[in-house]
This record gives C-alpha cells, sequence and structure tokens, in this order.
C-alpha cells in the first residue's frame, strides 16, 4: 500500500471552538460563527491571509466560545478536526455573523494553548492523515476481517436506498473509490446518528477502534430501513432516503435548522403532497408541472432555500378549486323575496340580477357578466354585491383595490423573485375553496399607476369573458379558467375608469336615496342593527319617522346613508347611558340629562318651525315605558343646528 500527496498540518493552529455540531475529517460542514474570539479569527486569518496555510484551522467540538474575549477560555476538547475553509459568507441580520463551510482534513491533539487573545492558538500534534490511493485495490491489502465487515455492511446499506438520489449515488461512488481508513469518518458523518456518537468516532484515535464503532452504527441503519420497509410500503422510495442518509454537507449551528423528527414529518407531508397531486383534477398541463415539481422536491436538501419555494408552490396547486363549484340557487321568486328584504328601493339593479338568474336557468354554461355598480358612497354598492351572492347561493370575496398600484397585486409575482406570492384573484378563489364564486372588486375607479405597472391593464384579462377562461398568473404560471366567477365591480364615478376596461363591464347606475327611501331603509335595516350593536331593544328605545326625517333634513346631506346610520348610532348610545344607570325608571327625565351624545352638526333644516326649547315638558318614564326620542332629544343628544332656518329654507 503506496501513498501520495499526504496532507500534513501546520505544527501550529488557529482554535475555533463549536459547541454544536461534530466535523470528522473527510465530511463538510456549515457552521456560524458569532462570538467575540471567532469573529476575531475570522477576520484576522481568513479575510486578511493570503497563502493556503491561513486559511486551515483547529475545530474543536463540544466547546462553546465565551461571548467576550475578556473571559477565560473554557476547557478545551482533548482531540480536533484539522479543517480546510472553503467559503466565507457575511451577514449583519440579526446581529454580526459570518457562516463557515469546512472541510475536516484530520485529526489532531492539542499540546499547548499558546495564546488565548484575540482567538486561541494552539501547538497540535498530527494524529492522522487522509491519503489519496491509486487504486482500490491497494486500499484494500493488508486489511483484517474488521475491515471486510465493516465494507459488507456499509455496501449493504447502500444497496437498500434509493439510486435516483444524487446523495446516495455519490455514497455508492465513495464506497468504491476512497481508502477504507477514511469510510468510517464519512459513513458516521451522514448517516443518521447523534452528536454524541459523532464525539465518540473522533476520540477514536485507533483505526480499528473507529471500525469497532462504526458497525453498530451501520447494522442500526440497516435494521430501520428493513423495519420501515415493512411497516410503510408504500412509501418506501421516499422514506428509506429520509431513514438512512443526510445530506453530506450539513447545515448546523444556524437557527431554524430542522432537527431528525422534523425532517422525517416534512417527508411524510411530501409524500401526502404527491398523494393529493395524483387524485387532484387539476387539467393535464397543470397535473404535469406539479409531477416535474415535486420530482425535483424530493432530490433537494431541505436547507435550499429553494425548497420551501416549491412545496408552498406545490401546496397551492393542489388547494386551488380546479373543477369545485357551487350549486346555483336558480328560483326566481325566492331571489326576488330575498333581494327585497334585504335591499329597499334599487329596482333597477334587482332587475338586472333577476334578469342573469332567468338567462342562466335557460343556459346553464352561461359565461358569468361583469357588472359595475357605479354610485355615491354610502348607497349601498358593496353590500348589493354581499346579497348577490347570498341569492346565488355562491361563495362571496371582496378585493379593494383602492390604492392598489402594482400589477403584481392583480397577476402575481414570478416566483424567481424573493418572497413570490400569487396575485389577488388566484389568493381570493383559494380562501373561497371554489371556482364560481362572486368577486366584489372593490372601489375599480381608485386604481394607481407606478413603475411597477398599471393594475387596470392587469384587469383587461380578468373582465373579458373571452379571455379570463385562459387567466395565467404570473406565480402559477399555468392557465387557470375564470369564466364562472361572477366579477361584479363598484365605482364612484367612471371618469377615473380607463375607457378600455370600462368597455368591458356593464355599467349599472346607483342613484342616491330620497327622504322617503332613507325613512324605510332606517326602520327596516339602520335602527334595528343598532338596537342589536348598543344592546337595546325595541321596547327601551322609540324612534318616531318624524323624527327619522328630521334627522335626514337637518343633521345629514349625503346621497347615501352611512351618516344617517352614525347619528342612529349616537342616539343609541346616548339612551344606552340611561338604560345602564337605571335613570329610565325614575318619574321624570330632564333635558340637561341627554347631553352625552356625540356633538353633530346639522346641513339642512326643515322649513316647519322648530318648538322653543322652554316650551318643552318632562318626560314622564315609567318602568313599563320606553325613551321616546323627539325633537328636543334629539337636539340635545346631536347638538344644535349648524344654519338657520332662513338658510336652510332657500336651500331648498
Amino acid at each position: 500500500m503506496s501513498s501520495v500527496n499526504p496532507i500534513q498540518i501546520p505544527s501550529r493552529l488557529p482554535l475555533l471552538l463549536t459547541h454544536e455540531g461534530v466535523l470528522l475529517p473527510g465530511s463538510t460542514m456549515r457552521t456560524s460563527v458569532d462570538s467575540a474570539r471567532n469573529l476575531q479569527l475570522v477576520r484576522s486569518r481568513l479575510l486578511k491571509g493570503t497563502s493556503l496555510q491561513s486559511t486551515i484551522l483547529g475545530v474543536i467540538p463540544n466547546t462553546p466560545d465565551p461571548p467576550s474575549d475578556a473571559q477565560d477560555l473554557p476547557p478545551l476538547h482533548r482531540i480536533g478536526t484539522a479543517a480546510l475553509a472553503v467559503q466565507v459568507v457575511g451577514s449583519n441580520w440579526p446581529k454580526p455573523h459570518y457562516t463557515l463551510l469546512i472541510t475536516g482534513l484530520c485529526r489532531f491533539q492539542i499540546v499547548q494553548v499558546l495564546k488565548e487573545k484575540p482567538y486561541p492558538v494552539a501547538e497540535v500534534e498530527q494524529l492522522d492523515r487522509l491519503e489519496e490511493f491509486p487504486s482500490a485495490s491497494d486500499s484494500r491489502e493488508g486489511l483484517g476481517e474488521l475491515s471486510e465487515q465493516f465494507y459488507k455492511y456499509a455496501v449493504q446499506l447502500v444497496e437498500m436506498l434509493d439510486m435516483s438520489v444524487p446523495a446516495v449515488a455519490k455514497l455508492r461512488r465513495l464506497l468504491d473509490s476512497l481508502p477504507r481508513e477514511a469510510l468510517p469518518d464519512i459513513l458516521t458523518s451522514i448517516i443518521r446518528t447523534s452528536n454524541k456518537e459523532k464525539l465518540q468516532i473522533l476520540d477514536a484515535v485507533s483505526l480499528e477502534e473507529r471500525f469497532k464503532m462504526t458497525i453498530p452504527l451501520l447494522v442500526r441503519q440497516i435494521e430501520g430501513l428493513k423495519l420501515l420497509q415493512k411497516t410503510r410500503k408504500h412509501k418506501q422510495d421516499d422514506d428509506k432516503r429520509v431513514v438512512a442518509i443526510r445530506p453530506v454537507r450539513r447545515i448546523t449551528h444556524i437557527p431554524g435548522t430542522l432537527e431528525d423528527e422534523d425532517e422525517k414529518e416534512d417527508n411524510d407531508d411530501i409524500v401526502m403532497l404527491e398523494k393529493k397531486i395524483q387524485t387532484s383534477s387539476m387539467p393535464e398541463q397543470a397535473h404535469r408541472v406539479c409531477v416535474k415539481e415535486i420530482r425535483r422536491l424530493k432530490k433537494m436538501p431541505q436547507s435550499m432555500p429553494e425548497y420551501a419555494l416549491t412545496r408552498n408552490y406545490l401546496e397551492l396547486m393542489v388547494e386551488l378549486p380546479w373543477n369545485k363549484s357551487t350549486t346555483d340557487r336558480l328560483d326566481i321568486r325566492a331571489a326576488r323575496i330575498l333581494l327585497d328584504n334585504d335591499h329597499y328601493a334599487m329596482e333597477k339593479l334587482k332587475k338586472r340580477v333577476l334578469e342573469y338568474l332567468a338567462v342562466r336557468q335557460l343556459r346553464h354554461n352561461l359565461k358569468g357578466p361583469i357588472l359595475c355598480f357605479v354610485g355615491p358612497p354610502g348607497v349601498g354598492k358593496t353590500s348589493v354585491g354581499r346579497s348577490v351572492a347570498k341569492t346565488l347561493g355562491r361563495e362571496f370575496h371582496r378585493i379593494a383595490l383602492g390604492g392598489v398600484c402594482d400589477q403584481s397585486d392583480i397577476r402575481g409575482h414570478r416566483r424567481t423573485y424573493v418572497g413570490s406570492m400569487p396575485g389577488r384573484i388566484i389568493n381570493g378563489l383559494k380562501t373561497v375553496g371554489v371556482n364560481n364564486p362572486v368577486f366584489l372588486l372593490d372601489e375599480v375607479d381608485k386604481l394607481g399607476k407606478s413603475l411597477q405597472g398599471d393594475p387596470a391593464a392587469a384587469l383587461l384579462e380578468v373582465l373579458d369573458p373571452e379571455q379570463n377562461h385562459n387567466f395565467t398568473d404570473h406565480y402559477l404560471n399555468v392557465a387557470f379558467d375564470l369564466s364562472q366567477v361572477l366579477f361584479i365591480a363598484t365605482a364612484n364615478t367612471t371618469a377615473t375608469i380607463p375607457p378600455a376596461l370600462l368597455d368591458r363591464m356593464e355599467i349599472i347606475q346607483v342613484p342616491g336615496y330620497t327622504q322617503e327611501e332613507k325613512i324605510e331603509i332606517a326602520h327596516r335595516h339602520l335602527i334595528p342593527k343598532q338596537l342589536e350593536q348598543h344592546g337595546l331593544t325595541p321596547q327601551q328605545i322609540q324612534i318616531p319617522q318624524i323624527t327619522t326625517l328630521d334627522i335626514i333634513t337637518r343633521y345629514t346631506r349625503e346621497a347615501g346613508v352611512r351618516s344617517l346610520d352614525r347619528r342612529l348610532g349616537a342616539i343609541c348610545r346616548a339612551v344606552a347611558v340611561k338604560v345602564a344607570e337605571g335613570q329610565h325608571k325614575e318619574a321624570k327625565l330632564d333635558h340637561s340629562d341627554m347631553t352625552e351624545g356625540e356633538g353633530c352638526r346639522e346641513h339642512i333644516l326643515e322649513d316647519a318651525k322648530p318648538e322653543s326649547v322652554d316650551d318643552t315638558t318632562d318626560l314622564a318614564l315609567p318602568p313599563e315605558m320606553p325613551i321616546l326620542i323627539d325633537f328636543h332629544a334629539l337636539k340635545d343628544i346631536l347638538g344644535p343646528p349648524m344654519y338657520d332656518m332662513e338658510w336652510a329654507a332657500g336651500a331648498f
């Protein structure tokens, strides 16, 4: 047996102290350096050194480095590994540190620590060398029965593994090419072993002792793999790689590194993910892409950044509702009753919804129309969209577009970018879980434009019935059918909507309400809602229609009913205070007691003459009588009028 190019390390080595992970000769490890002495070692030796000798370090395992260089060194482990620094990567987040990629060369023993600051340097004695042999036959000469037994178990283990995995194929080549003296260290570093067992192998200076300690580890892996094959045959090809093999370059001492149990659970998730892909009803093109990605995922180490990206992509693909739909309710009479109960007036809008239901009943493959409700704020455009979904029996999802100025919000980000994600359309489909929901594109007239693109232009494909059956999100990169989605857009004006986008939508004007309509809406919907929100009952408060008319004409000036709703809420809160204090059970209620509501200013006065405050009478409130909100109580709760009667009469 002859050797060439023996490795000779310097007699003095700087020491890198680690407390997680054990580097064995012939293996590779990635470790993080963030303590004071280790940082000084990297900066002085690795970053400023110019020779090959300056990149050789002494790695001392199981020895934590003190956080401050003012503290004394802890007791050092007797045996260490001389290592070659292959790569140094620096970072300042979350704190300054370096990540080193180091390769083990040989064992050494510390003879004497020469200095401790700014980093420890010791005189060392080399204990063994990794030598390159000209042929495999030379490496087997003179090796006894122990070596043959070790080699037999190593070959048996490798033959039980999946040779399509790159790490397994590499291990098979190592068995044939490397000398057997190097195999115990290499196999111990890549099979499933604990740091304690690796430390025992490192301390075994004798080659015979290393063989004796490694053989039981190989036998344990073989027995575990046999048991797994018997109990989980349907996952054999995937699990045997995870049970018996690890990537040669293992990342250690990095926050977030998965332990053995986490890796096993993660592999189980991948198997389940593959089953979902096989049983999914996705189109053929999407299925081919998923099969290709799952094959790549199996071959990736979990430490690769692309591993998480690919897995998230596959999970999204199987969660999308490719062919899952809800059944439409096409009962015209029931739909009419439901719309009338939920919304007062809006006859034109209700008529258009009923027309859609009628045509849908006659033709089941009707493409969804693109409706756009245009009207002032507070007239119920958004709530009408929710009622349309309720009428049809579909899922409802609202997408707020106000202020959106990036087309990627609509079409998604390409997966080449860090932190990429699908657009709001695909995310909405994932949320509702069906492919025929009602999507409400709220405030479509307030879309912006920036250097990241024009989201209004991205909506052209989404809202075109002739194109949206083949919508391609940048993140998915496969087509998704949006033709069954009912898109409803809302806007306050059509002046700011691009003409190309406006041409794709059917505009339905939603005018403001008249006073009579506001009174009906208040007593049908707003007052019951405010009573429920404030814990009141109709037996505790009464608001006559004349009082509602007074609120509408004197305290609000709007096309919708939002301000009216707020004023009714202020009244309910003032009454709730009286009810909570029990004052409504007293014999009389003075007007000064009702000044605790919100101060609000009125806009328009009715041309009727207001009564003088001096003419008011005290309200008798027995326990069984509700609090009656009349004109004077309204004035005390909502505040004094802002305009005089003459100005208000001219406003009419």
